[in-house]
């Protein structure tokens, strides 16, 4: 297999609150927005996401019987590298986005992180380097 690309699609319940936090909280370059047909597309540094309406997934591979909730553990985690993460912290803060941690150094990873989740409930960490 010759993998040319890869992105991360998310699949969501709601696509206008997702869409607006990646674009304005985050600040993502939207290099999609098809709100009518229920996907969005996003530059993230070298990395491409996507939101994708659930429901419309689960009709597309016949999962639609299926429940649109899961109970259980966090099943996608999308992980940014920042310069400054104190900074993006505090930025993001200023933009209410809801963080679930602070930033933490965690020298066995050789990283500093936070951590906040999406309207949607997707978990996002912000990475930085240690020096």
């Amino acid at each position: 297999m010759n993998i040319q690309s890869a992105y991360t699609r998310l699949l969501v319940r709601d696509l206008k609150a997702c869409f607006l936090f990646y674009r304005d909280i985050l600040g993502l370059e939207v290099t999609v927005n098809d709100e009518k047909g229920g996907y969005a597309e996003f530059k993230a540094g070298d990395m491409k996401l996507s939101l994708f309406n659930r429901q419309e997934m689960a009709e597309m591979i016949d999962n639609d019987h299926l429940p649109l909730h899961t109970e259980c553990q966090d099943g996608v985690a999308l992980i940014f590298v920042v310069p400054d993460l104190d900074e993006t912290y505090q930025q993001l803060k200023h933009k209410d986005a809801k963080f679930i941690s602070e930033p933490t150094a965690k020298p066995y990873y050789g990283i500093k992180t936070a951590y906040l989740r999406d309207p949607d409930g997707t978990l996002i960490g912000l990475y930085q380097p240690l020096l």
